[in-house]
C-alpha cells in the first residue's frame, strides 16, 4: 500500500492535471502477476473418454478388488468384462456417440456395471432414481430423449409409459452373457456426452446438464492432482446418482486403482451404518454435504472412524461450527 501511494504521488508531481483514475497503481511487475501469472491456469489433462481410463487401470491391477457391495465384490477384470459384455448388448439396439440410456437401479453392483456399460457402449447414462415421483421421471426421460432403458428387474413397474427399448439385468442376463468380453469400439471422442444429469427445479423446471468426457475426466484429473488417491485407499459412494457429486464418487476410485465400497439404499442416511461401513472396510475418503456431515458427527460412533483421512464437503455453506467439531473429533 505503501509503494501504491508513492507510486500515485509520483505520478501527481509529474502530470498535475492528470485524473485520478488515468494513474496507475500497479507497477510492470504487479501488472503482469495480476493479468499473466495469476491467470496462467492452461493444464495439461487426459485426452481420453472416461471408460477407457478406467479399462486402463484394470489392465494394470486386474486381480484388485474394484467394488464392494454388502457381501459381493469385483475385481477390476471382473467389472471390465461384465461392462464389456454389457456395452455389446446396448451397441445391438443402438446406443453409440450421444445417445442417451436411462438407467434404473438402487445402489449395487449392477448399477456401476450399468453406468461403465452405458460409458462403454459410446453413450451418455440418465440416472433415473426410483425414488422419484413418475411424472418426474416421464419429464426426464421425454426431455432427455432417452431411447434404451436398463432397469433392474424389480423396478420396472416404477418407470412410467414410455417407448425406449427396455433391458432388464436380470431377464436379459443370458443374452447380455453371450455376448463378447472384450472392450467394443466406438466412434465416441472427448466431446460426446458421458452423462445428462436434471437439476433439482427448485428455481423451476429441471434442466438435463449435459456432461461431456472432457469435462469429467478434466474433473477427476484436478482431483488426483489435489487429493491424490492411491491403490490402498477406499472410497465410500453414497450419495445418490442423481446429484453431480455421485459422478466423481463413482469413476475417481476406479480410473487410480482404489477400492468402492457402494453403502446400500438408504444406508447414506444412517450414520450408526456408515460408520460401521467405515470401520469394517477401513474408508479412507468419503463425502457429505454439511448439514448430513453435522447429523453424523452428533450421531455416529466417531471412535469407529479413525481409518478417515479425506472429507470433502460440498452442496451447501459450510459452517465453520460444523468444521470445527469435525477437526477436533
Amino acid at each position: 500500500l505503501v509503494a501504491h501511494l508513492v507510486r500515485l504521488l509520483g505520478e501527481i508531481v509529474v502530470d498535475p492535471a492528470r485524473p485520478l483514475s488515468a494513474i496507475p497503481l500497479l507497477s510492470g511487475d504487479e501488472r503482469h502477476q495480476l493479468v499473466r501469472g495469476f491467470n496462467a491456469t492452461d493444464v495439461s489433462y487426459p485426452q481420453a473418454l472416461l471408460h477407457e481410463q478406467i479399462a486402463a487401470q484394470a489392465r494394470r491391477t486386474p486381480d484388485a478388488v474394484a467394488l464392494r457391495f454388502e457381501d459381493q465384490t469385483l475385481s477390476y477384470a471382473a467389472l471390465e468384462r461384465h461392462a464389456n459384455r454389457l456395452a455389446h448388448h446396448l451397441q445391438r439396439l443402438g446406443v453409440g456417440p450421444d445417445v442417451v440410456v436411462g438407467l434404473c437401479a438402487e445402489r449395487s453392483l449392477e448399477m456401476v456395471i450399468g453406468l461403465l456399460g452405458i460409458l462403454k457402449a459410446g453413450g451418455a447414462y440418465l440416472p433415473l432414481d426410483p425414488g422419484l415421483p413418475p411424472e418426474r421421471l416421464a419429464m426426464m426421460l421425454e426431455d432427455a430423449g432417452a431411447k434404451v432403458l436398463l432397469v433392474q428387474d424389480a423396478l420396472v413397474e416404477r418407470l412410467p409409459a414410455n417407448d425406449a427399448v427396455v433391458v432388464r439385468f436380470a431377464a436379459d442376463a443370458a443374452a447380455i452373457a453371450r455376448q463378447a468380453e472384450t472392450a467394443p469400439t466406438t466412434s465416441c471422442d472427448p466431446d460426446n456426452l458421458a452423462y445428462v444429469i436434471y437439476t433439482s427445479g427448485s428455481t423451476g423446471r429441471p434442466k438435463g446438464v449435459m456432461n461431456s468426457h472432457r469435462g469429467i475426466v478434466n474433473r477427476i484429473a484436478w482431483m488426483q492432482d489435489a487429493y491424490w488417491l492411491t491403490s490402498n485407499d477406499v472410497v465410500l459412494q453414497k450419495t445418490p446418482f442423481g446429484f453431480d457429486v455421485s459422478v466423481w464418487e463413482f469413476f475417481w476410485p476406479l480410473t487410480e486403482g482404489a477400492q468402492l465400497v457402494i453403502a446400500r439404499p438408504g444406508g447414506h442416511q444412517d450414520p450408526a451404518y456408515l460408520s460401521e461401513l467405515i470401520e469394517r472396510y477401513g474408508v479412507t475418503v468419503m463425502h457429505f454435504v454439511p448439514s448430513m456431515l453435522q447429523a453424523f458427527l452428533e450421531a455416529a460412533d466417531l471412535d469407529r472412524c479413525g481409518s478417515l483421512r479425506d472429507v470433502i464437503c460440498s452442496g451447501e455453506a459450510l459452517p465453520v461450527e460444523t468444521q470445527n467439531r469435525f477437526l477436533s473429533a
